[in-house]
């Protein structure tokens, strides 16, 4: 039996999501893979930037004292193969410089260093969820209001689409493509009431992501309870694999 490279879990799952042109996003998609969109929507090519929290990460079984417990923000794409429906990262980012050592030194994950904070606050009826970033001289916030009422969306949803993504794509230095597993339960949503987000994708990712017109692109945001996850060992895939 396979067992889990990683274990954690990831708390506060904020994605917000963004319709971008399909031509943005067709040069990073895996050989053998392609986009995916809701299906609801085919005509729906998201890209979205997710902060999370990370708590009690172990690698292996092995907590690792200086990255047990962090924040993230990325920016990630949706790509499917066959029956395999997977995200891609363009971009990483954590406080901890040694999270982004071995991820691109061990894995060529897109990791980068940032100042992040991401914390939830409970009053009652009420959270409300706050978002620091800062890299470089960019510096935005990701603010959300919601009622304490979570729940389940259905299926077929465009919000299920966005959270139950359950594999990865990534490639390794070489080129070559490879795909890792992901598990954790369905997650749960908050219904979001007011928002405000000043993190900016095109800041982030540069070239010609800079020409989008974010506000205008800006199409849902969806935040998660997130609960414990697993990630499993990468293995290749192969370009004729389905």
């Amino acid at each position: 039996m396979v067992r889990p490279f990683l274990t954690t879990q990831w708390k506060n799952v904020v994605l917000v999501n963004y319709r971008v042109s399909p031509d943005l996003l067709l040069p990073h998609v895996p050989p053998g893979s392609e986009l995916d969109t809701p299906d609801d929507d085919p005509s729906l090519h998201l890209l979205s930037l997710v902060a999370l929290e990370f708590a009690g990460m172990r690698v292996r079984g092995v907590p690792i004292p200086t990255a047990r417990n962090f924040p993230e923000v990325n920016l990630r794409f949706y790509v499917r193969r066959g029956p395999m429906r997977a995200v891609v990262f363009l971009r990483e980012f954590v406080p901890s410089r040694l999270t982004v050592l071995g991820a691109r030194l061990l894995y060529n994950q897109p990791y980068h260093l940032a100042r992040i904070t991401h914390r939830a606050h409970r009053d009652g009826g009420r959270v409300r969820l706050d978002t620091t970033f800062e890299h470089h001289q960019h510096r935005g916030v990701i603010r959300l209001d919601a009622r304490n009422e979570p729940f389940t969306p259905p299926e077929d949803s465009q919000e299920h689409f966005l959270k139950e993504h359950y594999w990865g794509f990534d490639r390794d230095r070489s080129g070559r493509s490879f795909r890792y597993r992901v598990t954790h339960p369905v997650w749960r949503i908050y219904p979001i009431e007011d928002a405000e987000v000043t993190i900016s994708p095109g800041v982030l990712l540069g070239g010609e992501w800079q020409s989008v017109a974010w506000e205008k692109a800006l199409h849902s945001i969806v935040w998660a309870e997130g609960s414990e996850a697993a990630v499993y060992p990468a293995e290749p895939l192969e370009a004729g694999e389905m």
